[in-house]
């Protein structure tokens, strides 16, 4: 049993050792995709201030269960993007777990966008919503024309 332990060991750490290059990137997505969750908090406890029987701005733990499945399908793209750069692309130099890093870099931060742009009066929130999608009425059932009616008094 001693033996098999220690095969083990010795497999998990050439794993590691072979994987080691994706960590950066695996780190940098991470820090991106919890910062869209903080982001999509305050979205939350903003709704919940503009209609409070709708939503209730809290920390869901289903919202967590969504956070670990992104979170393992963007360790897994990294992963994948790495792998193939060193099976299939072997040789050439393309830095596919980049490209991966930096895309779900930019779909991150195009979601914050939509989040911190959501269901605010700032000058900038109401331009960016033009271009960004409002995630207000999607995730939390509020009907945004209640919304949009008390932004264009503001306006006036």
């Amino acid at each position: 049993m001693e033996t098999i332990l220690k095969y083990l060991g010795a497999a998990a750490c050439g794993l590691l050792a072979y994987l080691e290059p994706t960590l950066p990137f695996m780190g940098v997505c991470t820090v991106a995709v919890l910062y869209d969750v903080v982001s999509a908090w305050r979205l939350a406890r903003r709704a919940s201030t503009a209609q409070p029987n709708k939503a209730s701005g809290k920390f869901k733990s289903s919202a967590l269960g969504k956070v670990t499945v992104t979170l393992a399908k963007v360790y897994g793209l990294i992963l994948l993007a790495y792998l193939v750069e060193n099976v299939v692309f072997e040789g050439m130099n393309m830095h596919l777990p980049n490209i991966a890093a930096g895309a779900v870099c930019f779909w991150q931060l195009c979601s914050i966008l939509e989040n911190e742009a959501s269901c605010n009066d700032s000058k900038w929130a109401r331009i960016a919503r033009r271009i960004l999608i409002d995630k207000t009425e999607r995730h939390f059932d509020i009907n945004l024309n209640e919304l949009k009616s008390t932004d264009n008094e503001n306006d006036k």
